[in-house]
């Protein structure tokens, strides 16, 4: 089993110090949350939960995850303008899936009165497994046989509220830190400078200088109270290093129920400043809509001339049911049409599988029923703690054999992830060696309209690593920690 401390050994009275210490410098870099218990207060925060040492990654394999960013920014961008084919994927989605429907309602009635603003800004994030299914049966081979064999499958795409950019970089010092403390040996190439949330800002500019009225200001819709604050505040904090005039303001989408304004000409105000850019950080799950006003908020901020990250046809091109059509044959090159690059992206997709109520999704049904332990059930949402595994699947879609609702789920292929060993730092519980196993994301950000891309940026990356056996992911939820990837050739 490879590892960052493969043959460094740490007595327990030395590694507890260095525990505590990496603490302290996650708190003084800024790798931050607000704590559960009183996630509203801004005087009350704590270290993010973080691996005490990065995980071993192969260096080919974050370039080529890194390389086919921007044509994955591409393609989703053209997906989420294309109604015909977004209308298809998702006609019997709608039909079962009510959080769905609401979107695809906004998305139609804006659509039919005409896009006010053509332009969409996307900051993405797309997420893979190292899946060693071609070498887990030699536990013991090299590194470089890993590097050479393992194969990178995507999760999922990310295209609402791709957070942590501003919190894993602040991990990259808390890493060289306990790295230099341990006396393990290392390259600067080998744990590489990483700021996606100055990609991510960038492009937030981007967009604002598009807009065109310097008095504008940027829009964050976030959650009240929200626990991960902290990670916009770092986004907050670098649009104003890279532009000091634009202004950034804070709203839920119930606050702005009684605090936005939609002029005649389309123009969005909240408490009398015009709005350029909304950025949400909220708006992926049903219950940021405890209400129709929430609802009616979001298709007002859509009718209008702000440009939006993302837009609801973005949000819609982000749904998992989305990709699983997009594996089909065919389907990629409908919208990326260099054969090369569109094998590129082909390589990446694990397998997917539809379930609606037809033979072809019964087939996919009976086959995991039978093998539920070499799939994923998902249903369409983010945000983490949703998925359905093992027995879960078996139980669920035996229930669901004649019922429309299956047809709101897909299939995926469960991966097989490379296993190491790492120490995760979580408040409130204790830290020992374990086995686990990492998730590596890449940011993308994207500017344009259906007929003109005008910024297409890869801007940088994360690692998210969680104990073997716990299938969920997310750190906000709590099953993940931050991490960042110590580079092997």
């Amino acid at each position: 089993m490879a590892t960052v401390l493969e043959g460094t050994k740490i007595e327990e009275k030395r590694l507890q110090d260095l525990i505590e210490s990496a603490k302290d410098i996650a708190l003084i870099n800024g790798a931050l949350m607000r704590t559960k218990e009183k996630p509203g207060s801004s005087a009350v925060v704590n270290h993010s939960p973080f691996s005490l040492f990065p995980s071993v990654v192969p260096q080919n394999l974050l370039e080529k995850a890194k390389g086919i960013q921007k044509s994955f920014n591409l393609l989703m961008h053209r997906v989420s303008h294309d109604h015909q084919f977004l209308e298809q994927a998702l006609q019997n989605v709608i039909k079962v899936d009510d959080f769905t429907r609401q979107l695809w309602d906004i998305y139609n009635t804006v659509r039919e009165e005409g896009f006010r603003q053509p332009v969409s800004l996307g900051l993405f994030r797309n997420d893979f497994m190292m899946d060693t299914k071609k070498i887990e049966k030699n536990p013991d081979c090299s590194l470089s046989q890993i590097g050479e064999h393992a194969q990178l499958k995507q999760i999922e795409f990310n295209t609402i509220a791709s957070s942590f950019a501003g919190l894993v970089g602040a991990l990259s010092d808390v890493h060289r830190y306990t790295i230099a403390k341990s006396k393990i040996k290392y390259t600067k190439t080998q744990l590489p400078r990483n700021d996606p949330a100055v990609g991510l800002s960038r492009g937030i500019i981007k967009a604002w200088q598009h807009y065109g009225n310097k008095n504008a200001a940027i829009l964050f819709v976030v959650s009240v109270p929200e626990q991960n604050r902290m990670d916009q505040v770092w986004l907050e904090k670098k649009i104003v290093e890279l532009d000091h005039s634009i202004d950034v303001v804070y709203y839920s989408l119930q606050s702005l129920s009684t605090n936005m304004l939609l002029s005649p000409d389309k123009k969005l105000f909240v408490n009398n400043t015009e709005i350029a850019v909304v950025y949400y950080r909220e708006g992926y799950s049903p219950n940021h809509y405890p209400s129709q006003k929430e609802w009616d908020v979001r298709l007002s901020i859509e009718r209008s001339k702000a440009i939006k990250c993302p837009t609801v046809h973005y949000q819609l091109a982000g749904t998992k049911k989305i990709q699983q059509e997009l594996a089909k044959q065919g389907a990629v090159e409908k919208f990326i049409s260099d054969e090369k690059e569109a094998v590129k992206i082909r390589s990446f997709f694990a397998g997917q599988y539809s379930l609606d109520l037809d033979p072809e999704g019964d087939n996919n049904a009976e086959m995991a029923i039978n093998n539920p332990q070499d799939y994923v059930l998902k249903p369409q949402r983010e945000g983490g703690g949703n998925n359905h595994y093992d027995d879960e699947i078996k139980t669920l879609l035996s229930d669901l054999k004649n019922n429309e609702e299956r047809a709101g789920y897909i299939l995926m292929e469960k991966i097989h992830p490379w296993v190491q060993e790492n120490y995760l730092i979580k408040v409130g519980e204790s830290s020992v060696l374990r086995k686990v196993v990492s998730e590596i994301g890449v940011y993308g950000t994207i500017l344009g309209s259906a007929e003109e891309v005008m910024e297409n940026e890869e801007v940088g990356h994360l690692m998210r690593t969680k104990h073997l056996g716990v299938n969920e992911g997310g750190v906000s939820t709590g099953y993940s920690c931050l991490d960042t990837p110590f580079l092997i050739e």
